[in-house]
């Protein structure tokens, strides 16, 4: 006796068949993709990279006479998973590179902590800017091609390369451009000092500080998906951004939904401080901000600034309350010293600052100034 093995149901017809080919196409598509990745992916190291990997932490000192410890100092401090000796990972790029920095330990230039810190700061700062600019190609297919996040990946390192020689002439130029404004803040401290009472060795820097947060970002957060989050802390920073630059002040770091900034006066300080606050209350979406501000002695290293007066402004910033600005009274005297008339304050109230102890704190208004427009 025989069965119709294609009978529906018996294993061998249509629906016996139905999951195991949606398998194999699903399977199909995967290998696909995972090709155009690893194409994409080649042929965008082939590019960057400009050449094969050749040597290993044993052939540059052999080779080039790179120790194998500053070898090791180099690609660590710039972020790098460590390698070990024998292992074939660098470039005739990376043995330049290498090479150029730690020729200046070897001649006695710069310390080996030096030669650490700096390419810790260039591994550090080139990485986000390259996180930066990856992102923001995402963005731009998903925002204005309507893709995916896994095709706006896609889409981003297959366009990369046409892109390469324009990212790198901006960041020649922008760090150039960078590298002369700092310059000339140094300069302008050194002239600062001539003939001004004994500096403060530990602390010889007269800077505004302040600290601004969005309020209740925690519970927004939960209420929003990954991209609107996204975008909310997006508008944050370059309000914050643009409105320090104006000001002429300098964002120091943004963490999340805070902002910590610079301003080379207390009127600046001020001035920034509250156009922040004005701005951000002006902008739709994004809930208000509080903003701590203090004046005073401070030192700076590899691009951050600790102290007393830091520690201040970012305590003050806990006691403020939406959408204010809080000052301790030091910083209310020279800010009206600076600038009569340009700023007010309310009633003074003494606050137990955690950690510092009773300071006392008023809260800063506008006066007849005008506030920071980011109009073009």
């Amino acid at each position: 006796m025989t069965t119709d093995s294609g009978a529906p149901g018996e294993g061998g017809g249509v629906e016996g068949t139905a999951a195991p080919d949606a398998d194999l196409e699903a399977a199909r598509e995967l290998n696909r993709r995972f090709a155009e990745v690893r194409r994409a992916i080649g042929a965008l190291e082939k590019v960057l990279l400009q050449g094969p990997r050749r040597y290993s932490r044993r052939d540059l000192a052999d080779d080039q006479g790179v120790p194998e410890r500053l070898t090791a100092v180099y690609w660590r401090s710039m972020g790098f998973t460590a390698v070990d000796r024998d292992t074939v990972v660098f470039t005739d790029d990376d043995a330049d590179a290498i090479g150029d920095l730690a020729a200046l330990v070897e001649n006695g230039e710069i310390s080996e902590r030096t030669f650490a810190n700096l390419s810790r700061g260039l591994g550090y700062h080139m990485g986000r800017l390259a996180m930066w600019l990856t992102e923001a190609l995402v963005d731009e297919a998903k925002s204005s091609r309507g893709m995916t996040d896994a095709e706006a990946r896609q889409r981003m390192l297959e366009v990369m390369p046409q892109f390469l020689e324009v990212f790198e002439n901006q960041t020649m130029y922008a760090f150039r451009r960078q590298l002369a404004s700092y310059s000339a803040r140094a300069g302008t401290e050194v002239l600062n000092s001539v003939g001004a009472d004994e500096p403060d060795e530990l602390f010889p820097l007269q800077r505004a500080v302040g600290f601004a947060d969005l309020v209740q970002f925690t519970r927004l957060a939960q209420s929003l998906s990954g991209s609107e989050l996204a975008h909310v802390i997006g508008d944050f920073e370059a309000v914050c951004r643009d409105i320090v630059s104006v000001g002429g002040g300098r964002v120091v770091k943004t963490v999340g939904d805070e902002v910590m900034f610079l301003a080379d006066t207390p009127e600046d300080g001020a001035q920034i401080a509250l156009s922040l606050s004005e701005s951000i209350e002006a902008e739709p979406g994004l809930p208000d901000v509080r903003v701590g501000l203090a004046w005073g002695p401070m030192f700076s290293r590899y691009g951050d600034v600790f102290g007393p007066t830091v520690n201040l402004a970012a305590r003050l910033e806990g006691v403020a309350q939406p959408g204010s600005v809080i000052v301790d009274a030091s910083t209310a005297r020279a800010v009206s010293a600076a600038l009569p008339g340009s700023f007010e304050t309310l009633e003074s109230q003494v606050h137990d600052l955690h950690g510092i102890g009773p300071v006392e704190v008023v809260e800063l208004r506008r006066g007849n100034s005008v506030p920071l427009s980011l109009t073009l």
